[in-house]
């Protein structure tokens, strides 16, 4: 008896060693009331509190009950709808199947799709008209002819930029006249200048744009057929003396800095063996000696 008391003083004064904590069953009915005690005290404070924040409570209960509320919805929906995905979902040996609605389906040609092999295939390659042509009247004097064959067929993309009236079959037929060239082929082989290339009353170009970047300078296209660099030059044997100048000179610039390099390399060996050989012990060996007769002084060298 005076054990279980010292054991329910302890209890009640808060101190209880660890080894020695009694569960709630072992606890005498005193502890037991007031754990009780305490308990709805608790509640009365809460219940209190939430008198006081009344309004706010209220909004608060009723925004989480409509969200209760919502979430049960929809909870409700996923299950419905999941049972209806259950209910339609396929077989398992159909289940890489695509059904394709190909009348729906556009042929873009973007992959390995055939193209259409119809009668009309002819129609779409040929060559549409281009709206700034102006009609053509084979019996007006005035409309323009290919300076060749005389034809009123001519391709007015070299009328509008070249000023040249000639057609596609003769285009074809004198490629020594009627090709185009590049700049840097204008440049290199009928010695030109920026300034002059750039010129368009000198020379017209047609511009392009460049195909092998889009983000390059537009490509600037010469007729060959044209005259200026002739006339600069004094016709082809001028053209050709001035080339043949140029490669002389560029020739000895070239030998220039060849033999410029050499020599330099050739300075920079006799100065490396220079300093090689200056820290080498030197030996001297002495020649016979040479007696003066006048004097009688022997030399030795």
């Amino acid at each position: 008896m005076a054990d279980q008391n010292q054991t329910t003083s302890n209890t009640e004064g808060g101190f209880c060693p660890e080894a020695e904590i009694p569960s709630y069953s072992t606890l005498s009915p005193e502890i037991k009331k007031r754990i009780e005690e305490n308990r709805l005290k608790a509640k009365d404070i809460q219940l209190e509190r939430r008198l006081q924040n009344g309004s706010n409570k209220t909004s608060q209960v009723s925004t989480s009950t409509e969200q209760t509320e919502q979430q049960n919805t929809n909870s409700s929906n996923n299950t419905n709808a999941n049972n209806q995905e259950e209910k339609l979902r396929p077989m398992k040996k159909f289940q890489n199947y695509v059904d394709y609605d190909f009348s729906k389906m556009i042929n873009t040609r973007g992959g390995f799709l055939l193209e259409d092999q119809d009668e009309n295939s002819k129609k779409r390659k040929i060559r549409e008209i281009d709206p700034e042509d102006p009609p053509i009247d084979p019996h007006h004097s005035d409309t323009p002819r290919c300076k060749e064959c005389n034809t009123v067929e001519i391709d007015y993309q070299f009328h509008r930029t070249f000023r040249v009236d000639i057609c596609k079959a003769c285009k074809e037929k004198f490629p020594e006249k009627f090709s185009l060239l590049t700049k840097t082929e204008a440049k290199e082989d009928y010695l030109l200048n920026d300034a002059e290339l750039k010129d368009e009353e000198l020379l017209p170009h047609w511009s392009k744009p460049n195909p092998h970047k889009s983000t390059w300078n537009d490509m600037m296209l010469y007729l060959r057929e044209q005259e200026f660099s002739f006339k600069k030059w004094g016709g082809a044997e001028g053209l050709d003396k001035e080339f043949e100048r140029r490669q002389n000179e560029k020739k000895k610039r070239k030998d220039k800095k060849f033999k410029s390099k050499l020599a330099d390399l050739r300075k920079r060996t006799r100065t490396d063996e220079l300093e090689k050989n200056r820290y080498k012990e030197h030996k001297h060996e002495f020649g016979v000696a040479v007696e003066d007769p006048e004097t009688g002084i022997s030399t030795q060298t």
